[in-house]
């Protein structure tokens, strides 16, 4: 069971009490909000989580460590000068048929897909 999921649970209990109790409602109805003002968790494996202090208290509200955290930029790979040299030295064209580009393009595709996946 997560933080999200604890925090409903209790607020279902807290609202089956706080129909008698003005205190108890209050609360309820505080955590009501601050269910609907928490963005969720992140899902990425490597995203950290825990409770961030300073930002929790300067926005008043629960904030997890995971908010302003986003997963690292994979640094983009082209071609070496021998792969494009393999993609190129392919029979692209027929007399017949003309350049095939579209066999070319997606050659070049798979390949640089290959090397940044």
């Amino acid at each position: 069971m997560n933080l999200r999921q604890a925090a409903e649970q209790a607020l279902e209990a807290l609202m089956e009490k706080g129909e008698h109790h003005q205190k108890v409602y209050r609360a309820a109805e505080a955590l009501r909000q601050a269910l609907n003002e928490t963005p969720p968790c992140k899902t990425h494996p490597d995203a950290p989580h825990g409770f961030d202090r300073n930002a929790s208290h300067s926005a008043d509200r629960y904030v997890c460590e995971c908010e302003g955290w986003e997963p690292p930029k994979k640094e983009w790979v082209g071609l070496t000068d021998g792969e494009i040299h393999k993609v190129v030295s392919k029979k692209w064209w027929d007399w017949e048929d003309a350049f095939d580009i579209e066999g070319f393009s997606r050659a070049i595709e798979a390949k640089l897909k290959e090397k940044n996946t």
